[in-house]
């Protein structure tokens, strides 16, 4: 990558930052939703907006990966293994965390909104199962790590 473009890579990443932090800072000090003020469900007014962003920063970020990774894999064939069982690997997780996920309808009081239904509730399950999953491999290869060090002295 050439300094130009590091630069620029830099200023854009910087720049999202500084638009997460912005509209983070609305969504916990800015105005509600009326008639949800001093409740339990109060609901701050920029919060389609925040989930719009995230979900942007999200597919892009996701877009970007594959993107690169396809350029990578074309570039050197060889190391397209490791992509191979890292795309298999990813799998397996998000198929255990599936496998996990629950569907059933929650009663919740105070909400009569559209959400709560079985396919919206097994996708956020799944998502929160591999992040779970992901959380814990990754905390396991940090003591794995660490351990594997003290054996190696």
């Amino acid at each position: 990558m050439s300094e130009l473009s590091g630069k620029i890579l830099k200023i854009i990443m910087w720049v999202l930052m500084g638009i997460t932090i912005i509209m983070a800072l609305i969504f916990y000090t800015g105005k509600v939703v009326p008639g949800t003020e001093g409740t339990r469900i109060e609901e701050p007014t920029i919060t389609q907006s925040f989930l719009l962003w995230a979900y942007m920063l999200f597919f892009a970020t996701t877009g970007i990966t594959v993107v690169f990774s396809i350029i990578n894999f074309i570039k050197n064939p060889k190391g397209g293994k490791k992509t191979i069982f890292a795309l298999l690997g990813a799998v397996v997780i998000i198929l255990i965390a599936f496998l996990l996920a629950d569907d059933t309808v929650l009663n919740m009081p105070y909400y009569d909104g559209k959400d709560n239904i079985p396919g919206t509730l097994k996708f956020v399950d799944t998502t929160l199962f591999t992040a779970y999953i992901l959380s814990i491999l990754a905390f396991l290869s940090i003591v794995g790590s660490s351990v594997s060090k003290l054996f190696k002295k």
